[in-house]
């Protein structure tokens, strides 16, 4: 094993993948930058949808490279009986496997929690699901949109709207990595394995933990909350040339720095006031409809005040930090990559443009695990 990959965390650790869409390709992708082997289970009526969508390069959509690389694509058919048995076989040799299938899809294939901790009592199973393995909504299917919108983010806004961001399916990719690092760790003390139940709606909860206490607590209705835009050192303002910054000078020492660097002394006192909330919001957005975004930026970038831009998609990769910290790119063919922010001294993620071909695998791994030498023995 060559010295960068062992100081990974999760060299040794086998992962069967089969999600389809963003928050499993994520999840399993961060698990891969830690070192796991994931090998990706798709089926045989095109696999992990994500590989046809939008732009593609060498016939691989962008979407589904950037979030599957360095893992490895077998092609089996769970609704087979000979698909089944070699899921099985593969668990016998695997550590973790995560599926994003709604409750009880598993086990009608016969290929559920239960049945597989029966093979291998040290798997750690998680289920990465839209509302979790059970409850009133548990069979719905919803989007990220839907999720954010019950967990009260988008409530949140003085205008609802669709969101930036896919903040569910992201929140749970990571929740789905931090329940599987637990379980890995709780059976390198037990020897047991665990059934990892995932929802993405429970993952955007705690993004809107200051807003829900708010309300619960103060009556603060939407828009008005303190990280919700009802403050004016918290806010987003219009510049001269209709461009957006961000102020988010919370504590005293900020928006003492603000307000010093505008000139503007008389506007420090008072200023967290619910009743002049209106009114500072007002004088502070037509003191930065005086000058364009860039002029600001240079004024008050260097003074502590918690001030940035607005940037749009577009202009995210040539923020200079994120440049520094390599942490947006794009390989020679037009892929573009963005690295784990998971960071570990000594274990910097091995960033390769190598994205598995739908199935490509199949043969190789399946004969690995004596289990035939072509996938048409199993979905005979």
């Amino acid at each position: 094993m060559d010295d960068h990959k062992s100081s990974h965390p999760l060299v040794g650790i086998r992962v069967l993948d089969l999600t389809r869409l963003l928050p499993g390709g994520v999840c399993t992708m961060m698990l891969g930058d830690l070192g796991a082997e994931v090998i990706k289970i798709e089926d045989p009526n095109g696999g992990d949808y994500v590989r046809w969508m939008g732009p593609q390069i060498d016939k691989q959509s962008v979407y589904f490279r950037m979030n599957n690389r360095s893992k490895r694509s077998v092609i089996l058919d769970l609704k087979t009986e000979n698909g089944q048995i070699a899921l099985k076989k593969l668990v016998e040799t695997a550590d973790v496997l995560i599926e994003g299938f709604r409750p009880g899809v598993m086990a009608r294939l016969g290929c559920d929690y239960e049945t597989l901790k029966a093979i291998s009592p040290t798997l750690v199973y998680c289920a990465l699901s839209g509302w979790g393995a059970d409850g009133p909504y548990a069979m719905s299917g919803n989007h990220d949109l839907n999720y954010v919108a019950i967990a009260g983010l988008t409530g949140a806004m003085e205008t609802p709207q669709v969101m930036g961001g896919q903040v569910a399916d992201i929140g749970g990719a990571y929740i789905g990595v931090a329940g599987i690092l637990a379980a890995l760790f709780r059976r390198e003390r037990t020897g047991e394995g665990a059934f990892v139940d995932t929802s993405l709606a429970e993952s955007a909860l705690p993004f809107a933990l200051y807003n829900w206490v708010e309300a619960l607590t103060e009556g603060t209705p939407a828009g008005k909350g303190t990280l919700s835009g009802g403050q004016a050192c918290y806010h987003v303002y219009t510049t001269q040339d209709g461009r957006s910054v961000a102020l988010g000078a919370l504590e005293p020492k900020f928006w003492a720095n603000f307000c010093n660097a505008l000139n503007r002394t008389d506007l420090i006192e008072d200023y967290l006031v619910p009743e002049r909330q209106s009114e500072l919001i007002r004088t502070v957005g037509e003191i930065f409809m005086q000058k364009n975004a860039n002029e600001w930026n240079s004024l008050l970038a260097d003074k502590d005040c918690c001030f940035t831009l607005v940037k749009t998609p577009d202009e995210i990769a040539d923020d200079p930090h994120f440049k520094a910290r390599n942490m947006l790119g794009t390989f020679e063919d037009g892929t573009p990559f963005m690295r784990s922010p998971i960071r570990l001294s000594n274990s910097d993620p091995l960033i390769e443009n190598v994205v598995p071909d739908y199935g490509e695998d199949t043969e190789a791994i399946l004969k690995q695990a004596g289990i035939g030498d072509t996938n048409t023995d199993l979905d005979d």
